[in-house]
């Protein structure tokens, strides 16, 4: 127990906090060209194909998720966040979120919920009407993983209930569709004794409704 426990504040462990402070990092750093941005609140439907738990980001866990997501148009209107400075407006508009990661080699599936907030950076880039967007997601995920890892290739969680964040970055071919690059991390924060993150890689296609 005791190696098991100075395993899992290792260097897996430290480089799973390090991820998480450079996850935050990208968000602080992103957050200036998300004031001076359009703020995105409308609804939409999303499916991701991501590399689970990657391996150049300390993963151990294997196979492909396959992750669905709603995001519900934001409930707070455009009328009254145009009354707010700019420093307030781009954060006032999350957009509820619900979605999974089912992994395809039977590691560790999550459910998760919380709040999206997207920001469209630059507008007609290519050709009249696209544009590049950025995402952020904070919320709780759910997993089926293992709280202590019972194999050497599954991940010590330390809890069924983790802190998830995610960044994307989208170009939107149409006001419709979009297509992007995404990344997300969960980990208990350091709450548990045992908190190796997973870490997840892919693209995404999205559909406004």
């Amino acid at each position: 127990m005791v190696e098991l426990q100075a395993r899992c504040r290792g260097p897996k462990a430290r480089r799973s906090r390090r991820w998480l402070a450079v996850l935050c990092l990208a968000a602080a750093w992103l957050a200036p060209a998300a004031v001076r941005a359009q703020n995105l609140t409308f609804g939409e439907v999303k499916l991701g194909i991501l590399a689970h738990d990657v391996h150049f980001l300390g993963g151990k866990e294997r196979g492909v998720d396959v992750n669905p997501e709603i995001i519900f148009a934001s409930p707070v209107a455009d009328a009254w966040t145009a009354s707010l400075p700019p420093y307030l407006a781009w954060m006032v508009q999350p957009r509820p979120t619900i979605g999974g990661e089912i992994n395809t080699s039977g590691f560790t599936d999550q459910a998760y919920v919380g709040a999206t907030w997207t920001w469209q950076l630059a507008g007609n880039v290519v050709r009249p009407d696209d544009g590049i967007a950025l995402s952020y997601f904070f919320g709780p995920a759910f997993n089926d993983g293992d709280i202590i890892g019972k194999a050497p290739d599954r991940k010590s969680l330390g809890s069924h209930v983790l802190f998830r964040e995610a960044l994307e970055l989208g170009y939107r071919i149409t006001p419709i569709y979009q297509i992007s690059a995404f990344v997300d991390h969960v980990s208990n924060g350091g709450l548990a004794k045992q908190n190796e993150s997973i870490n997840d890689f892919g693209v995404r296609f999205g559909v406004r409704f």
